[in-house]
């Protein structure tokens, strides 16, 4: 598993430094349909008619929140292919740890995985030449901060995926954090002296748009579960 998720990170990172950034981030939203089809594959289980529609619905929700940004460039080709297989591979993970994790624990699994994938990450970092990592105080403060919200997010998402063991279900529910993203931006925009919602009507009528449809997506999602 940390194998698997150095690789979407590196690839991610990557995506985002060489391609086009505006394009990276909808696409990804695929992954909800690739682990829907890794479930299918590599471990035999079924995908009900709805869930599958579920995931149809949340990728195509993300893509179109990102449509009002979206710009090509002579990078198009590289964008598509890399966030493609970023997808893919953060996918796979999701079902590695959906099917495997219970045997180990979901915390020992977690734990094992997460140290490996800062082991590879050292090999990297000095098979690149040791670059330095200075910042200034500040791009470091936020940095940790980031970082701290990223491991528990990370934590949860791993948690969940180990317990509940439905994993297409649990990539659509995640998924509602554009909706969150949505509403916050609305109702601390005054707090924050946030604007953003003003100034380019068009971007945000694309993520309201995609926001109803992940909505959607979620409600069908759930509505599955209980039947």
């Amino acid at each position: 598993m940390g194998t698997v998720f150095f690789v979407g990170s590196f690839l991610t990172v990557l995506g985002l430094k060489k391609g086009d950034v505006s394009l990276v981030t909808p696409l990804m939203g695929t992954k909800v349909v690739f682990v829907a089809l890794a479930i299918t594959i590599f471990t035999g289980g079924d995908v009900s008619l709805l869930l599958w529609i579920a995931a149809a619905l949340t990728s195509i929700g993300i893509f179109v929140m990102g449509m009002g940004d979206m710009r090509v460039s002579g990078a198009l080709l590289f964008t598509i292919g890399i966030a493609l297989t970023c997808a893919m591979v953060y996918g796979a993970c999701d079902v590695i740890v959906s099917s495997w994790s219970n045997p180990f624990g979901a915390m020992t699994f977690l734990s094992v995985g997460s140290v490996w994938v800062g082991v590879l990450s050292g090999i990297v970092w000095f098979l690149q030449g040791r670059p330095a990592l200075v910042t200034t105080p500040a791009a470091t403060k936020w940095a940790a901060i980031g970082g701290v919200f990223i491991a528990i997010q990370a934590v949860l998402m791993g948690v969940s995926l180990s317990l509940f063991a439905s994993a297409t279900r649990i990539n659509v529910i995640y998924a509602s954090r554009g909706l969150f993203t949505i509403v916050l931006l609305v109702c601390l925009a005054r707090l924050f002296g946030l604007d953003e919602h003003r100034q380019n009507k068009r971007v945000f009528l694309f993520r309201v748009i995609g926001t109803v449809i992940l909505t959607a997506a979620i409600v069908i999602a759930v509505f599955d579960k209980a039947k």
